[in-house]
């Protein structure tokens, strides 16, 4: 018998916008929470950043289509990172409602705040499972040896960042609401370090991808050429980065056009990341 293997590459259609709506959701709560920390924000910011994460996991629900089955996602913590990441979830709901409770007058009764032993230890809890909230995305598509574009260390560190940016960009929407105080300078100047950060990061991860094997050039290719293109350079890189650099920086009275655009481009991004997925199938005929 003779066996003729043959090569193709073909695009992932598995993942869509339900999952980038999950991973972009759950990335701005975990990095929105983070930042309710570090400026000791009021406490709609951190509710805020509970119930992004919440409903990012809803639309995962939403997205495996049998959601009384999705507790089974959580009995491998030691071989998957997606039953990692449900665990992450989990501990930062319950971690920072605990945390966030008692600033609410419905529970200004629990024994613990912010500043007393308890309430510190629960806060360092909900920060650390927060980031790793934001975090493990990227490692879970960077777990996929099958598609170079995802398997790459890069990709955590780039949907961290991304997941900061984006909270910055809640943030600088909300201004007008008068919630950040003061801080608002801040916060625009730490969105434009992440907007920046960002730009650099993705130049050097297409750059890695073009040098690449034939798999992940491909996907720089739709993102660069293909039906894709157009959503990542008028998305991603104008609409997302662009655009909301030169306001932030030149237009300080627009920030909150420069939060929705750093939202957008994020969401976009994230899709762009899952379509542009290419793996190699072997054919044996």
């Amino acid at each position: 018998m003779t066996h003729d293997f043959t090569v193709q590459l073909r695009s992932q259609q598995e993942w869509s916008w339900l999952v980038a709506i999950d991973l972009f959701l759950g990335g701005l709560g975990g990095g929105l929470f983070l930042f309710y920390e570090l400026w000791e924000l009021p406490v709609s910011i951190g509710l805020l950043s509970l119930g992004l994460v919440v409903v990012g996991g809803v639309v995962l629900l939403m997205e495996l289509g049998h959601p009384w089955r999705a507790w089974r996602a959580i009995c491998r913590p030691f071989s998957s990172w997606i039953s990692r990441g449900v665990i992450f979830v989990l501990l930062f709901v319950v971690s920072s409602s605990l945390y966030i409770a008692p600033a609410l007058d419905l529970f200004s009764w629990l024994p613990w705040s912010p500043l007393s032993l308890g309430g510190k230890v629960l806060g360092v809890i909900a920060g650390a499972s927060a980031c790793l909230v934001a975090l493990y995305p990227g490692f879970v598509l960077s777990a996929s040896p099958s598609i170079p574009s995802w398997n790459s260390p890069l990709l955590p560190v780039l949907f961290f960042s991304q997941s900061l940016t984006g909270a910055s960009g809640i943030l600088l929407l909300l201004s007008p609401l008068g919630l950040l105080n003061q801080r608002l300078e801040g916060i625009s100047s730490l969105a434009v370090l992440l907007i920046g950060a960002n730009f650099v990061l993705i130049a050097f991860y297409l750059m890695v991808l073009k040098k690449s094997g034939l798999a992940a050039q491909e996907s720089v290719r739709h993102l660069s050429e293909g039906a894709l293109s157009l959503i990542f350079k008028a998305g991603v890189i104008l609409v997302g980065t662009v655009v909301p650099l030169l306001v932030v920086v030149w237009i300080p009275s627009a920030v909150v056009l420069a939060g929705a655009c750093v939202l957008l481009g994020g969401l976009l991004f994230r899709y762009c990341v899952l379509k542009s997925g290419v793996y190699v199938p072997f054919a044996i005929t």
